[in-house]
């Protein structure tokens, strides 16, 4: 049996990516009106009633200051053709949203278009825990298209196989 150590990134990694996820991509806007996005797979519904979903970012991110200040952002899981979204999000280029077509939400945060689903958030609190910040935010609009999703599984992205019933 394997251990894990404390501080072994490697291991900790290496399992959770066994557990495959969709891809999204937080998006937001800050006080002075500069987009913000990032690519992630922690995101998580959390009640039904009120409706609210929990994300988790780096404490360093300038994608979480921007939330901050902004109190809104956008959820977008991203489809099975939009691996180049993921990427772009993913990097650390300073205007990712120059080459990516978005629309606004009603809070003001843009939402990729070709997404299978967005969703926009207004923030509710905001947890610190280890190196990472959760944010807990309640869902405010949505929109679903009928595509596949991208998803993640062990390091790569890669399309749902034909769903075996349940």
């Amino acid at each position: 049996m394997d251990t894990l150590q404390n501080d072994n990134q490697v291991d900790l990694r290496r399992f959770a990516g066994q557990f495959p996820t969709g891809v999204a991509v937080i998006t937001t806007a800050d006080n002075d009106n500069k987009l913000h996005g990032l690519t992630m797979s922690a995101v998580t519904s959390l009640s039904l009633t009120p409706p609210l979903f929990l994300i988790c970012l780096n404490n360093t991110s300038n994608t979480l200051t921007a939330i901050k200040q902004s109190g809104h952002f956008g959820i977008n899981f991203l489809s099975s053709d939009q691996a180049n979204i993921c990427k772009i999000f993913a990097s650390k280029a300073e205007d990712k949203f120059g080459t990516v077509a978005h629309t606004f939400g009603p809070a003001g945060s843009p939402l990729i278009d070709g997404a299978l689903a967005h969703g926009e958030c207004l923030v509710q609190s905001t947890i610190g825990e280890g190196d990472h910040t959760i944010v807990v935010a309640r869902l405010v609009h949505t929109e679903v298209r009928d595509v596949a999703p991208l998803v993640y599984h062990a390091g790569k992205l890669t399309a749902l196989a034909e769903a075996v019933p349940a």
